[in-house]
């Protein structure tokens, strides 16, 4: 499939899945001490999980103590975020929202990676989203800014699915990050195509489209954390 084309959308086979199982709440309200505890496990435990990305990050941020300290700073802040809430139901709610923006926290540095872009065009790509640095300064904040995320994801997707037993941080999640992918490489592609006019007309299309899939997609994932049947619901697209 060309990366100008639209990804498929929600597979019928992931809704079917999540159709008929409950996003309960049968986990207890975590303190701020227990999401630190288990995002230090998740950490852990993707340093030994035997996927290659996964291990890459955590084994980075585990085995450099500066660089540990300032993640754990930044993760410590955002747990603190699902700490101040009451009820199980809203902390699950507020995990998912952190984990929808640090994989958009992410994508930037996963574009530049994925696409091996070089040059020129990765100095468009970084003035476009960095405008305010220099290009060494934004390259390096950028690279910093994905590292912690990433590691910062690991944890979120570990207290998610491990503690709050919740399947939402599993595959739909994933699709979302797919989805999310597909849209931010081809606001990517439009950028770097310019004043090149039928290309970025061509393109367009496609932009807005994933562009409306993403936001119902989110809206979707959210919606599930506080229903209280629990159903996933097809997002109208």
């Amino acid at each position: 499939m060309s990366s100008h084309e639209p990804t498929s959308r929600v597979p019928a086979a992931l809704l079917q899945r999540f159709a008929h199982s409950a996003a309960t709440c049968d986990f207890q309200r975590l303190s701020h001490d227990r999401l630190m505890e288990e995002s230090q496990r998740g950490l852990s435990d993707a340093a030994l999980s035997g996927e290659p990305d996964a291990e890459r990050i955590a084994t980075r941020v585990l085995d450099d103590s500066r660089l540990y300290r300032r993640w754990e700073n930044e993760h410590a802040t955002l747990m603190r975020r699902i700490a101040i809430e009451r009820l199980p139901a809203i902390q699950k709610a507020e995990l998912l929202t952190i984990s929808l923006s640090l994989i958009h926290r992410k994508a930037l540095f996963e574009y530049l990676r994925d696409e091996h872009l070089r040059g020129a065009r990765r100095q468009h790509i970084m003035s476009h989203f960095l405008s305010h640095r220099d290009y060494a300064g934004a390259v390096v904040a950028e690279h910093h800014r994905y590292v912690h995320s990433a590691a910062s994801y690991l944890c979120s997707n570990h207290v998610g699915s491990k503690v709050m037993f919740d399947a939402l941080f599993g595959d739909p999640l994933a699709e979302y990050e797919d989805l999310y992918a597909s849209y931010f490489r081809t606001h990517c592609e439009l950028t770097l195509a310019g004043d090149r006019d039928m290309v970025a007309e061509s393109m367009l299309p496609v932009l807005l489209d994933l562009k409306a899939q993403v936001g119902e997609f989110r809206q979707a994932l959210i919606a599930l954390t506080r229903s209280q049947s629990g159903i996933w619901r097809r997002p109208a697209f």
